[in-house]
């Protein structure tokens, strides 16, 4: 018995080690049973876009692709929907998933990682890095289209993630042109601090925001800025009237993100041979 127990004391050790372990890697994976009831119904209801299930690693997730519509193809842009949202949120995202392919650019608007309905902010900043790899598979979808001209474009927890994954450099990253943040806020300490993810990249961005937007948007404009002052290719530039969600204002928002794409990426626009999505 007493040859017997530190063996049996390093079992339960193990034991209770790999239970922690899961633990942590369940609390820092998306609700996937909450991805797949937001698929099912985006699927039911869509007009616009093609359904996709794209996969990162060892787990698909959902995705809608609009191909640029008439004869011209700008490039794409990837969207990065806001907190708890999906891929077509009614706020910002679906008016730019719909409308953007009008001006010649495809949309691939993806499902990030999310928690259950009544997590707040504080149970998402470990989610950045499964959303990195999410990006990724993004990025290579793209590329196997054809696609050359890429932009990321993400609202609030959205263009924290999509600055985060530029600033990693994470796999694809250098395929991107450009960057699109609209709504970024500030969270100190944390991944999803924007101020801290944007001094760290060069690329051409937009930081986009309401004059009614939220106190952490409107309180880290300076901030924003300084930490982008290296780089020719950032411009800030506030929409009048617009909160954080752009109410009322989608027509000046898919205008506003169309035309600096056009004037800030290298893409040159070509006869629109891009691939459908499967």
């Amino acid at each position: 018995m007493r040859a017997g127990f530190p063996l049996l004391l390093t079992f339960r050790t193990g034991l209770m080690t790999l239970l922690a372990l899961a633990f942590i890697n369940a609390t820092q994976a998306s609700d996937i049973d909450k991805e797949r009831r937001w698929a099912a119904q985006l699927q039911d209801q869509l007009v616009v876009g093609e359904p996709l299930q794209l996969t990162a690693g060892q787990q698909n997730f959902f995705a809608l692709y609009t191909p640029a519509a008439g004869k011209l193809q700008r490039g794409s842009v990837i969207l990065l929907h806001g907190l708890g949202a999906h891929p077509d949120w009614p706020d910002v995202i679906s008016p730019l998933r719909q409308n953007l392919p009008e001006t010649g650019w495809s949309t691939l608007s993806i499902q990030l990682p999310i928690r259950p309905n009544e997590a707040d902010f504080t149970d998402y900043p470990p989610l950045f890095p499964e959303a990195n790899v999410r990006i990724s598979a993004a990025i290579r979808f793209l590329q196997k289209q054809g696609v050359r001209n890429i932009a990321l474009v993400g609202h609030s927890l959205g263009a924290a993630m999509g600055a985060y994954f530029l600033a990693q450099k994470a796999p694809g990253s250098e395929a991107v042109r450009a960057f699109v943040g609209i709504g970024m806020s500030l969270a100190p300490g944390t991944v999803a601090h924007t101020p801290d993810t944007l001094a760290k990249i060069a690329l051409p961005v937009l930081d986009l925001y309401g004059t009614q937007d939220l106190r952490g948007v409107l309180g880290s404009i300076k901030a924003r800025a300084a930490s982008q002052a290296a780089n020719p290719g950032y411009r800030q530039l506030a929409i009048a009237g617009a909160d954080h969600f752009f109410r009322g204002l989608d027509a000046t928002l898919v205008k506003r993100v169309s035309s600096w794409l056009s004037r800030n990426t290298s893409g040159v626009e070509v006869e629109n041979t891009a691939k459908t999505a499967p």
